[in-house]
């Protein structure tokens, strides 16, 4: 029986397909070229054996052309992926202000937020608490107030550090509490990306926000 070649072999997706004595035969994948690796073996000439330096070369050219395909099959995904998300809008959130009922960070300069008030109760009080939800300055809001400007005050009288804080507005009926308004506010933009088909926002201070919570975007100011 005549040896069968396997010298070429052009890509994964090509078919499997017998050759003629002496033709070349493509595989798909690298079982199956070892599977015809040993057949060429078991039915060689043995007046006329294969070099095993000719194996060696076989074996080599395969598993380049599977990592090219591999590669191939990498960069078609990422391409996909890329297309899916659009980057282009993403990269259009980064360096914005945006204004939502999230944590503000606060870096040392005034916050300034729009004044809420629970209509219900008969005093509203601006509370400000820090990441652990420890209240550190809290003031009652008069009638007319139209916003409130957070200077990092607290009720220690010392100025708060850098870092996030919740800024809400903490109503009372009857001396019964109601429940608490956060405060919109905004935050840097700087990183956006897609988690689990949801768009999301990294702001400056670490805080991760849902696109969906954005209610105001500006550019920096």
């Amino acid at each position: 029986m005549d040896a069968v070649q396997t010298n070429a072999i052009p890509s994964q997706s090509a078919p499997l397909a017998k050759g003629d004595a002496g033709g070349t035969v493509e595989v798909s994948d690298y079982e199956t070229f070892l599977k015809m690796l040993t057949v060429q073996m078991q039915n060689q000439d043995p007046l006329n054996p294969v070099e095993s330096s000719d194996f060696a070369a076989q074996l080599a050219t395969f598993s380049t052309v599977e990592q090219q395909v591999l590669t191939n099959d990498l960069l078609t995904s990422i391409e996909a992926r890329l297309a899916n998300s659009d980057f282009a809008t993403l990269a259009g959130w980064v360096g914005m202000d945006a204004r939502s009922p999230n944590d503000a960070y606060f870096t040392g300069e005034a916050i300034t937020v729009a004044a809420q008030r629970d209509p219900s109760a008969d005093r509203n009080d601006f509370v400000v608490r820090d990441k652990d939800g420890q209240e550190v300055y809290r003031v009652s809001l008069p009638a007319d107030m139209v916003e409130i400007t957070w200077a990092g005050e607290m009720q220690s009288g010392m100025v708060a550090p850098e870092g996030v804080y919740s800024l809400a507005v903490e109503g009372f009926a009857s001396g019964e509490a109601t429940p608490s308004i956060p405060l919109q506010s905004y935050g840097r933009v700087e990183e956006a990306r897609v988690e689990d088909g949801t768009l999301k926002l990294v702001l400056a201070g670490g805080q991760v926000i849902s696109a969906d919570d954005v209610t105001a975007l500006r550019a920096p100011v």
